[in-house]
């Protein structure tokens, strides 16, 4: 099992460059409907997480954008993911891309008897690793689209209607300070931005943000979701800067801005695919990581024999 962490761990890093989700709505899909002009917005959410617990597969676009300054430099980018997952069995294909690295960083996730098999390409070769499912999805959490969106309407409070026509409603709702710790690490909302694993005094002192949701009125489906997490990655690298970085009252750290930092999730195709198929070349060229590993570790003797290990 520690050998299986570990090699997740391995694939994993090269993940941390990229990131994020989307949402329409399908003829076939079979939803929760209400027939009342009077919906409330706590009812309409209520009926949008219904549904969306009851998905089985979906394809969903996920962009984060930022725009930072520090000591007058200002920074911006963007990192998109282009998700299709099948939840039972579990089946997975993400593209992602970001502004530093335009080639498409693809992944496959494979589920066969209650094990995960993940297949991403590395250094121009695919590597292979099986681990038990919810490990597998742990490292794979940012881009778990429905369990996310699932966290975040959950959580928030006071959801009032923006604007709604005959095809869409728009909401807005409020995620409280209090939530936000567990919920951006849960849903490894800032994981791209290297913001993950942190404890709780690291984001003290973050404020209530806004969540937007744009929900197909007839289906009751979310179409897309956004969070403004600005505030938040703010104040987590500047308590994260002044922990490490030693200073004074002559030399106060280095304070980073950030202008913008928005999480926009899309989903679309919802029940309507049935199957994320690997290509053949991937199967038949993959390397598996851990018997890498394994044959690493494994030290010979002069003439070739196996010698026990230290």
């Amino acid at each position: 099992m520690n050998l299986g962490k570990k090699a997740m761990a391995f694939v994993c890093g090269a993940m941390l460059l990229f990131a994020f989700s989307g949402c329409n709505s399908s003829a076939n899909v079979q939803t929760q409907t209400n027939q009342t002009d009077n919906i409330t917005p706590e009812e309409m959410v209520a009926a949008v997480m219904s549904n969306l617990e009851n998905a089985e597969s979906m394809k969903s676009l996920i962009v984060a954008e930022s725009d930072m300054t520090a000591a007058d430099t200002t920074s911006t980018g963007t990192t998109e993911a282009e998700v299709t997952t099948v939840y039972s069995p579990l089946g997975m294909e993400i593209s992602t891309t970001s502004n530093l690295e335009k080639n498409p960083l693809v992944t496959y996730v494979q589920e066969e008897d209650g094990m995960a098999t993940t297949y991403m390409q590395y250094a121009g070769q695919w590597m292979k690793q099986s681990v038990e499912t919810n490990i597998a999805m742990d490292s794979l959490q940012m881009y778990d689209t429905k369990e996310n969106a699932l966290l975040f309407l959950n959580a928030a409070k006071d959801w009032k209607e923006v604007s709604a026509d005959e095809n869409t409603v728009v909401l807005e709702g409020t995620l409280l300070a209090d939530s936000l710790k567990t919920l951006v690490e849960d849903t490894k909302s800032l994981q791209v931005m290297g913001m993950a694993g942190l404890t709780e005094e690291y984001y003290e002192g973050i404020s209530d943000t806004t969540i937007t949701l744009i929900v197909d009125s007839q289906t009751k489906m979310p179409m897309l979701y956004t969070v403004d997490l600005a505030n938040t990655l703010e104040v987590l690298m500047n308590n994260v800067t002044s922990t490490f970085n030693s200073s004074d009252a002559q030399n106060p750290p280095q304070q980073t801005s950030v202008n913008q930092y928005t999480l926009s999730v899309e989903l679309s195709n919802i029940n309507e695919i049935k199957k994320v198929e690997i290509p053949q070349e991937v199967l038949d060229n993959a390397v598996d990581l851990e018997k890498q590993i394994e044959s690493a570790s494994i030290r010979t003797g002069e003439n070739g024999e196996e010698l026990a290990a230290e």
